[in-house]
C-alpha cells in the first residue's frame, strides 16, 4: 500500500510536536494536552501496526484502542518520559507503522477491519468495520492532521 499521504502526515505533525521543548513555557493545562496527544499517539501506533500486520497476513483484524485511551497507561507514560522522548517514540512507532503498511499489497487494502473503540472518557463508541485503506486514509486526513493542528494552537497557548 502506499503510505505517501499518511507519511506527510506525520512529518507535519512531528513538526508541530518538536516546536515545542520540554522548557518551552506552556500554561499546565496545554503542557498536560500536549503530553496527553502525543502518549496517545505513541500508544495507539503500536496497536495500527499489529493490525497491519494482521490485515496482511490474513487473520480477521479488531483494532481496540482501549490502550491508547487508557488514562493510567498514558500518565505512566508521560512519568517516565520526557516530551523529546514522546516525540522520539512517536516518530519510531510512525515508521513502525508506515514499514507494516507499506507491505500490504493494494489488493488487501479492502480488508475490513472491525473498530472497538472507546472515547477519551472511556466511553465505548458502537463497533464498526471499515476498510483498511479507509481507516489509514481517516488517520492520514483527519486524526493526525486534527492532532497536528492541536499541538500547534497549544504551542501558542498564553
Amino acid at each position: 500500500m502506499d503510505t505517501t499521504e499518511l507519511d506527510a502526515a506525520y512529518r507535519n505533525l512531528l513538526t508541530a510536536a518538536e516546536a515545542i521543548t520540554d522548557t518551552t513555557a506552556l500554561p499546565a493545562h496545554a503542557r498536560s494536552a500536549v503530553d496527553w496527544t502525543l502518549s496517545h499517539l505513541a500508544l495507539s501506533d503500536p496497536i495500527l501496526a499489529t493490525a497491519a500486520r494482521n490485515v496482511l497476513t490474513g487473520p480477521p483484524t479488531t483494532i481496540d484502542n482501549r490502550q491508547a485511551m487508557d488514562s493510567t497507561a498514558i500518565d505512566s507514560l508521560i512519568i517516565s518520559t520526557t516530551h523529546a522522548q514522546r516525540v522520539d517514540l512517536v516518530r519510531r512507532n510512525a515508521t513502525d507503522l508506515s514499514t507494516a503498511i507499506k507491505a500490504i499489497p493494494d489488493h488487501a487494502a479492502a480488508t475490513l477491519v472491525r473498530l472497538r473503540l472507546v472515547s477519551r472518557d472511556g466511553q465505548p463508541v458502537p463497533d464498526q468495520q471499515l476498510s483498511w485503506s479507509d481507516l489509514i486514509c481517516l488517520r492520514a486526513t483527519e486524526h493526525l492532521p486534527g492532532h497536528a493542528a492541536r499541538l500547534r494552537a497549544l504551542a501558542t497557548t498564553k
